[in-house]
Formats: structure tokens, sequence, C-alpha cells
């Protein structure tokens, strides 16, 4: 299933360097959410680091816990 995202990253996970965690809104409701992304697209973010604002379009993998998969 697609969901809609957007939030504020708040940290990295270090052991995994493909998850980054975010607090912000799925589908419009408030949420707080693991998103995967690319190896690539973790090194660009992790760049910026924390705070930075993020959105876009994600497969949705979990629900408990919310985990999102950014394609």
């Amino acid at each position: 299933m697609r969901v809609r995202f957007e939030g504020v990253i708040v940290s990295f996970d270090e052991s995994s360097s493909n998850r980054v965690y975010v607090y912000g809104s799925v589908d419009g409701e408030p949420a707080e959410f693991t998103l995967v992304v690319t190896p690539e697209k973790y090194r660009e973010l992790l760049r910026f680091g924390i705070g930075q604002r993020i959105e876009g379009e994600a497969v949705k993998v979990s629900d408990d816990p919310l985990v999102l998969e950014l394609s």
C-alpha cells in the first residue's frame, strides 16, 4: 500500500545504514515511523543531518512498528 508521508528526521540507525526515524505524518495522520531508504539516499540524508524535513510517497511495510520503504 502506497502512502504519502512528511516529517522531520529525528535519528539515524547506525547498525543498519539504510533506516532513518521520522516524526511527522502519514496520509495526514500524526505518526512516528521508520523510513527505509537506499544506501545512496541514506548518505545524502546523513550529510544534512537531524532536523531536516523529508516528504514523499512510500510503501507501507509494517503497521506495528510503522515502517515505510522509500522506492
